[in-house]
């Protein structure tokens, strides 16, 4: 709270005091650019800095006002369609011809008043811990990645929709274009440092490579928490230390209990490499 109000009477001045903004014309544009930036995503500035539209549901918050019309990109395109048709699959498959290329894009939106932002806007918001769309939130593993895109789509072909089936109008919702980072390949001195971490639960996060893989779609619902990312160098391999924000940590943890009966760990019963070390005897 002290932090919000030393920034609104910062901000106060510098809007209303010519000379003072004159002197320090060269530092505003930066103070503007991090004012409300924060690696948790949490500041006041993120929860009263929105509109709440009223097709979206109470969880998701942005500001309408900012949504830019554009075409998808064609990277993106392709991996769209494959989200929809595994979402919509009951409908039948569909091709890319179905899906408008017109969509709006964001930078930014809150979900239940967490900010997640897209990697150009604020780069440490863009970091989260996220489960794959195509699995049920039981079964998927979770896996760290950096938002690269947000956009507000009209979901699918009006014959895919299930609210179109019932008469019923269905509204635009919110997508998230996350680039998954890589897992550890098998490497028996890395693979035992990032034992070392993960033995202490989420007080210890995990190691990934400092790469990227295929982009992936989801849904702010797949959205677990926002992650801390340190690049590490290792035994010459440039790797990422990956920290689950502990706030919502607890929530995770309940939800792998009930899907593997243990707690995140390296003992974990589910054998995806995020969740989970190679170990190489």
């Amino acid at each position: 709270m002290h932090s919000s109000v030393r920034e609104a009477n910062l901000r106060a001045l510098l809007s209303d005091d010519s000379e003072v903004r004159s002197h320090v014309s060269e530092l505003v544009e930066v103070y503007e650019s991090i004012l409300a930036e924060d690696v948790r995503g949490t500041r006041l500035a993120h929860m009263i800095d929105v509109v709440r539209p009223t097709q979206q549901t109470t969880d998701i918050a942005y500001d309408g006002k900012r949504l830019r019309e554009s075409s998808l990109p064609d990277a993106i395109l392709p991996v769209f369609t494959h989200f929809l048709s595994c979402k919509y699959q009951a409908f039948g498959a569909m091709d890319a011809t179905e899906v408008s290329l017109r969509t709006q894009f964001l930078d930014k939106f809150s979900l239940q008043g967490v900010q997640y932002s897209t990697a150009t806007c604020r780069a440490r918001d863009s970091h989260i811990f996220f489960r794959p769309s195509q699995m049920s939130k039981l079964q998927a593993c979770p896996e760290p990645g950096q938002i690269t895109h947000i956009f507000v789509h009209s979901h699918a072909p009006d014959h895919c929709s299930p609210l179109a089936s019932r008469g019923q109008i269905h509204h635009p919702s919110v997508y998230l274009c996350v680039r998954p980072y890589a897992t550890l390949r098998p490497n028996i001195e890395l693979n035992k440092i990032d034992q070392m971490y993960r033995q202490f639960g989420f007080a210890g996060g995990f190691l990934c490579r400092k790469e990227f893989a295929s982009l992936v779609i989801i849904e702010p619902s797949s959205i677990i928490s926002h992650i801390a990312v340190t690049p590490l160098h290792i035994y010459g391999h440039d790797l990422l230390h990956i920290l689950p924000m502990d706030r919502v940590s607890s929530s995770l943890d309940r939800q792998n209990k009930r899907a593997h009966g243990e707690k995140f760990s390296t003992t974990s019963s589910c054998r995806h490499p995020s969740c989970t070390p190679k170990m190489l005897k």
